[in-house]
């Protein structure tokens, strides 16, 4: 069996642009989930709005946190008010209405990896499996 198609390949695909960034982002709420469990939270899911003014929240069985966001070039970086949550910022990636999100930096330090996928929410994903 090959590679999982689902997943973008990050070394030949282009995250998405600033543009489509804000299109995707700025006044829309995402719910996606993690590839990772944090803190006391034993859910992969959430719920995240990224409001036009800056703002987003962010909940997880829950626990809402709050902070702001920003789009950087072909990034998007969140900055929480909760200090035990790092400043990071990531590279996006599209599968059809399914968004990869890959962490290119955690407080301004190089770190890489995929963390979470989403959908703008009230769509169908076009992904598999589907997100809860």
């Amino acid at each position: 069996m090959g590679p999982d198609e689902s997943y973008p390949d990050v070394e030949y695909e282009k995250p998405l642009s600033q543009e489509q960034l804000s299109l995707v982002f700025s006044g829309k709420t995402h719910q996606g989930s993690y590839n990772f469990l944090n803190r006391d939270i034993s859910t992969f899911a959430f719920k995240e709005t990224t409001a036009k003014d800056g703002r987003i929240r962010h909940v997880q069985q829950g626990h809402v946190d709050t902070g702001t966001w920003n789009i950087a070039g072909d990034q998007i970086c969140y900055n929480y008010d909760d200090p035990r949550l790092l400043q990071a910022c990531f590279k996006i990636y599209a599968r059809g209405n399914c968004y990869y999100h890959y962490q290119v930096s955690v407080e301004g330090t190089p770190q890489f990896g995929f963390t979470a996928r989403t959908i703008i929410a009230g769509q169908t994903p076009s992904c598999e499996p589907s997100l809860v």
